[in-house]
């Protein structure tokens, strides 16, 4: 009897032909190894009873291998004793559901709202009255929120929308792109000024401290939307405790942990691959899950049998340790941040003349524009299209944006090569040319490269 599952099938020929493919790949979805680390994770993988792809969870050497992880990422990011490390399984886009499970048990009480969901006395309930409503799922509503979300793109919105299954969830808009970072007191009250249709252009100078509330539980930003070449030039300014999924900027810049109450990251982007999503939070805001919260989602749970209450993926794990050394050999998250810089230089040198001419077309205001995901547009359709297939004849894959955004997306996460900016950098100016807009690189920066 025949197979149903033949070794032979269509996977094998299409990953032979993905692999064979020259060039680099600008994904936004999974960021490209170094070289170096790429090797070590080859050579990890030989056959045989050494192979990390059988190590046991409950074995010693795997105890080890994550706690030099933490310790590493610790030294990178200056994270505070009184915040845990967690090694969640699975993609950030989990922690959406996560983290109101977890930071939202028994807020009802806390903020007076009734069994049946109906807002009460509470602190927050009076307090946020003031500031006017939101539409929540369609409905006008007062916000009787437990949790702020910033509306900052298409990532903050899928966060929103799965939040919103667990409480009552304010949201704040980011209508007007001003100033050089985002109050949330000062955003609370636009929000209350602001009439139907009206977009604030500019944030007042005093606000109400709604967010300085203690029954507000915490408010969440995505820093760096990928899928809109957005990223805020710094944490929201509140005095609750802020969430922020930094799946695309982890290690490119330093953190605020005074800030911060809980910041979460899949790997796959900037530290390492899919599968593992590093959870750092603030050891008091543990121990708040709500009653129906899995205990292998529970935060506290986890932190007490140190991320190994189920099986953690342990390749991901190892792939992150080489990458965080690596990125410490390299000169730490000051390093990427300054190649970071250097690498956009050498982009808005190379589109400065095809922007002057209208050809490649950016929405976000420059203070406001992605350092990791630089986003544009063009007139039309058929443009972009002749401009992604030529791309990709010169072998610069995966910059068609977001299905959601459209246009050109470039990514630049931490393993990608110095050569590969150069490149598209080339392609770039030399595109603009063709197309009438006469778009050199004279005097750009070069980007230095940088050796671990």
């Amino acid at each position: 009897m025949a197979s149903g599952c033949s070794p032979e099938g269509g996977f094998a020929d299409a990953f032979a032909a993905w692999r064979a493919q020259p060039g680099f790949s600008f994904s936004a979805a999974a960021g490209p190894l170094p070289v170096e680390v790429a090797s070590e994770v080859a050579e990890a993988c030989r056959p045989g009873p050494g192979s990390i792809l059988s190590l046991p969870f409950t074995a010693p050497t795997y105890r080890s291998l994550q706690a030099e992880t933490e310790s590493c990422l610790r030294r990178l990011l200056a994270i505070p004793d009184d915040f845990v490390v967690l090694f969640m399984a699975g993609g950030a886009s989990a922690q959406f559901a996560l983290v109101p499970m977890n930071l939202l048990g028994g807020a009802d009480e806390r903020d007076g709202v009734r069994g049946d969901g109906v807002p009460g006395d509470g602190a927050f309930a009076s307090a946020v009255r003031g500031a006017g409503a939101r539409r929540v799922r369609g409905e006008t509503a007062a916000l009787s929120a437990q949790a702020l979300y910033i509306d900052s793109g298409h990532w903050s919105r899928r966060a929103i929308s799965e939040a919103q299954r667990f409480g009552r969830i304010g949201v704040l808009g980011v209508p007007a792109l001003a100033g050089d970072a985002f109050v949330v007191d000062q955003a609370l009250q636009q929000e209350s000024q602001r009439g139907p249709g009206r977009r604030v252009q500019k944030w007042p100078q005093q606000g109400p401290q709604i967010a300085r509330d203690p029954s507000i539980a915490y408010v969440h930003v995505t820093p760096n939307e990928t899928a809109d070449g957005l990223q805020f030039p710094a944490l929201p300014d509140t005095a609750a405790p802020v969430v922020a999924d930094l799946s695309s900027e982890l290690l490119t810049r330093a953190l605020d942990w005074n800030r911060l109450g809980l910041a979460y990251a899949g790997t796959q982007k900037t530290i390492g691959t899919p599968g593992l999503t590093l959870v750092v939070v603030r050891r008091d805001l543990l121990g708040h899950a709500s009653g129906g919260t899995p205990r292998v989602m529970d935060y506290g749970a986890q932190a007490a049998a140190e991320s190994r209450l189920c099986t953690p993926p342990v390749l991901p794990v190892f792939v992150a340790h080489r990458m965080l050394h690596w990125i410490e050999r390299a000169g730490g998250v000051g390093a990427m941040r300054a190649r970071l810089e250097r690498r956009n230089a050498l982009l808005a040198a190379a589109t400065a003349e095809g922007e002057a001419g209208g050809l490649y077309r950016r929405h976000v205001p420059e203070g406001w524009r992605s350092r990791v995901n630089p986003c544009f547009q063009f007139a039309d359709d058929a443009l972009c299209d002749r401009f992604l297939a030529e791309a990709e004849a010169a072998g610069l894959r995966d910059l068609r944006g977001h299905p959601a955004c459209g246009g050109v997306r470039i990514s630049l996460y931490n393993g990608l090569a110095d050569a590969a900016v150069e490149a598209l950098a080339d392609f770039l100016a030399a595109f603009a040319r063709r197309n009438g807009c006469g778009a050199r690189r004279v005097g750009a920066p070069p980007v230095a490269a940088l050796e671990p």
